[in-house]
């Protein structure tokens, strides 16, 4: 009896063991649905607060400009400290590089949408679009860096990640509040304006105060600065991912 039981039973088809693992990796390359979601969000309340839903008595490019000065300020807030709060405030994540890398992805390309319309309602020209545009995206790009190197990780290393985002949004701020105080000498790189470019959030409301005119030749190098360091950041998180990767085979899990 047990034997005729035992064969008629039904065979079930046996999955493999890296399936499960396939799926893993797949999901690391995911569109972040949530994230558009959420994004889009922000995007449409920073609309709402800064210019709002009914258009100015007088449309023009002075009434226009302002309120898009703010809407910028929100949605630079929304990339270098909200959206790195958002994802430092869940567990550890596996393949945290490339979570971060489509997080990115997806963000900047939002941000293309928001920021170039822009220049119907605004003076600004073709160039100081673009240096506005460079400029976030590499302020984003360098709090994407931090991200990523704290993702896979808990404890106070995302604390510490979470500081040094906020502290590059908002350097430029407090250098300005602190730095005559206590440093008198930085008066004058107060006055032509080197300490706006410290943070992210002061370097868009100097590059965004500007009229039709050309760009001063002074703000060219200090993108060029901020894009190397960028670039030293992600080489950074290279290094780290492949060390991580060859030091923890068979024992922990990769970060890329």
């Amino acid at each position: 009896m047990t034997t005729r039981s035992s064969a008629a039973a039904p065979t079930l088809p046996r999955v493999p063991a890296s399936r499960s693992t396939v799926a893993a990796d797949d999901d690391s390359l995911l569109l972040p649905r949530g994230l558009i979601f959420l994004a889009s969000l922000w995007l449409i309340a920073a609309w709402i607060t800064a210019i709002g839903l009914r258009p100015p008595v007088q449309p023009s490019a002075a009434t226009y400009t302002p309120a898009v000065r703010l809407m910028l300020f929100l949605v630079a807030l929304g990339l270098l400290v909200v959206w790195p709060l958002m994802r430092l405030s869940g567990p550890p994540t596996k393949w945290a590089v490339r979570r971060t890398l489509l997080d990115l992805v997806v963000l900047l390309a939002l941000m293309q949408v928001v920021v170039w319309p822009l220049r119907l309602v605004t003076p600004w020209s073709a160039g100081r679009t673009f240096l506005i545009d460079a400029t976030l995206v590499s302020w984003t790009m360098l709090v994407g860096a931090i991200v990523a190197t704290a993702l896979p990780r808990a404890g106070a290393s995302r604390v510490v990640a979470t500081m040094l985002c906020a502290a590059l949004g908002f350097m430029g701020s407090l250098t300005a509040w602190i730095g005559p105080p206590l440093f008198p000498w930085t008066a004058a790189d107060l006055a032509d304006g080197t300490v706006d470019r410290l943070g992210a959030l002061t370097s868009l409301h100097r590059l965004t105060g500007g009229g039709p005119g050309p760009v001063d030749d002074a703000e060219w190098p200090a993108l060029i600065v901020l894009a190397a360091a960028v670039v030293a950041a992600w080489i950074v998180v290279g290094v780290l991912t492949i060390v991580g990767t060859r030091g923890g085979r068979g024992q922990a899990q990769p970060i890329s």
